[in-house]
């Protein structure tokens, strides 16, 4: 079995899936209190550092590193303040202190495989430079890297969310290519993508105590925020003012640019138990976590377990076949 170490770990969504498809996550670390607190609950046998990942001063050795880095350096301020100076590294930048430390590790744990997860936009943004510039760097690391952006109903959730994914193989694992997994919802003559009505159909329409009961604010209205009971969700987030609304009651309605309507009085925006399922997350595990609005931000930022279990699976797969492949070598040589 595969061994991972697991940093920006949240509450373990990436890290939950990837032990579905075989893999031990040995040890994990992050530095928000609520996110380290449920994912202690999903796996209390990993070793967890709930601490600044910048304190860290060893990383244990693995055959796989996972680093979902919050993309907070390469904002639109960052990005600008890069443009101004010309700066063309991102080690050299201010803000990609997150991204510094995985590389850090990557030199401790010297992984055959590492797999990073962020944002869409890094895909386009300054035309695709900030994504370039990682490959770049981990190919000089020695791995040969490639990248996707997935949609999570693709896999089977019901949920829009889409996310770009690096996956590097370290040149040493020379019998192996790594291909993105197809897609297995929404093909003819395979499963249909997953619905709302399918996920959260048999959940409590008024959960009392469960869903955020702000007001719903200009910025919530410039758009429509609510799928049918027949569509996928919008993308759940992790601000508790900001999520989708239930697909209860009536659609928005547009009324022009940046302006939509809400119709009715059954609006309401999703529970943190429905994000959670949403999200494909063992939903308990967050009932731990306090408050409601830190159970959303638990849930919104998590990476969605079923791409932990479909992008970990070919790697698993791989290397189970090499132990395989050395007991029957022992065996013949005996």
């Amino acid at each position: 079995m595969p061994r991972a170490v697991s940093l920006f770990s949240g509450c373990g969504g990436f890290d939950w899936g990837a032990t579905q498809a075989g893999v031990n996550i040995i040890w994990a670390n992050d530095n928000n209190r609520n996110a380290g607190a449920a994912y202690q609950a999903l796996f209390p046998d990993v070793e967890f550092i709930q601490m600044d990942v910048r304190k860290v001063a060893t990383f244990p050795d693995a055959d796989i590193l996972i680093g979902c880095y919050p993309c907070t350096g390469f904002s639109l301020a960052a990005r600008r303040r890069w443009k101004e100076r010309g700066e063309r590294d991102l080690r050299a930048n201010e803000g990609n202190f997150l991204y510094e430390e995985f590389l850090r590790a990557l030199g401790q744990v010297q992984p055959r495989y590492l797999f990073v997860e962020n944002v869409r936009g890094m895909h386009s943004a300054e035309g695709g430079w900030f994504l370039e510039e990682q490959i770049r760097v981990y190919s000089e690391l020695g791995y040969r890297v490639k990248s996707a952006v997935l949609n999570a109903r693709d896999y089977g959730l019901a949920q829009t969310r889409q996310r770009l994914f690096l996956v590097g193989v370290h040149t040493g694992v020379e019998d192996f290519e790594y291909d993105f997994p197809a897609p297995t919802h929404g093909k003819e003559g395979g499963p249909a993508f997953q619905t709302l009505e399918d996920v959260i159909g048999d959940m409590p329409e008024w959960p009392d105590g469960e869903y955020c009961e702000a007001e719903f604010h200009g910025h919530y209205l410039t758009r429509n925020r609510k799928r049918a009971w027949d569509q996928q969700s919008y993308t759940i987030v992790a601000d508790s003012h900001h999520v989708p609304l239930h697909p209860i009651g009536e659609p928005m309605v547009f009324v022009e640019k940046d302006k939509w309507a809400l119709q009715g009085n059954e609006n309401r925006r999703l529970s943190w138990r429905e994000c959670a399922r949403i999200q494909g997350l063992p939903e308990d595990a967050l009932k731990v976590i306090e408050t409601v609005d830190a159970r959303y931000k638990a849930a919104g930022n998590a990476v969605p377990p079923i791409f932990g279990e479909v992008l970990l699976g070919p790697i698993v797969a791989h290397e189970g076949g090499l132990a395989v492949a050395e007991e029957v070598g022992e065996v013949a040589v005996a």
